[in-house]
């Protein structure tokens, strides 16, 4: 339980506030190093890596966030995902990984970028088929009026 509770981020960035601020105690009160040390250290530049570099490297560790582990080993096998600016970015990315899983994926971009970005999906997915794409330009909404026109009379089942 205690294990399940260190793994969340909200534990980890509090577990960081708390470290850093007992780092500042300890260092700030010299209680752990003796006193001509301390002066000498606060005194220089190492002051600074003494500190800033241990609470740098605790929140790195600590606050990193978790990742859903189960995502790579899910079957996506008869669902479809429809997916808007499919052709570069987050949602090239997305269609990929979701194809990986044997997922449908329809691909909506803009006219220029679709057909390599149909491509670029087919050439992951497990098959050719389940990968679709319409031209999309969300800036205009006579684009947005055609492209859900066709998408209704190719995908009406």
């Amino acid at each position: 339980m205690l294990l399940f509770f260190l793994r969340q981020p909200e534990a980890k960035a509090l577990l960081t506030f708390f470290s850093s601020i007992i780092i500042l105690i300890l260092s700030a009160n010299s209680i752990v190093i003796p006193t001509y040390i301390w002066i000498w250290v606060s005194s220089n530049f190492i002051y600074i890596v003494l500190y800033f570099i241990p609470v740098i490297l605790f929140m790195r560790w600590f606050a990193r966030g978790g990742q859903y582990s189960d995502i790579h080993t899910t079957n996506l096998d008869g669902q479809t995902f429809l997916i808007t600016g499919a052709a570069g970015g987050i949602g090239k990315e997305t269609a990929f990984e979701l194809a990986k899983r044997g997922a449908r994926v329809i691909l909506f971009a803009r006219s220029t970028n679709l057909t390599e970005a149909i491509n670029d999906v087919k050439n992951v997915v497990r098959s050719p088929n389940n990968v679709a794409g319409y031209p999309l330009d969300l800036a205009d909404l006579r684009s947005i009026k055609a492209c859900v026109e066709q998408f209704m009379n190719n995908e009406n089942k």
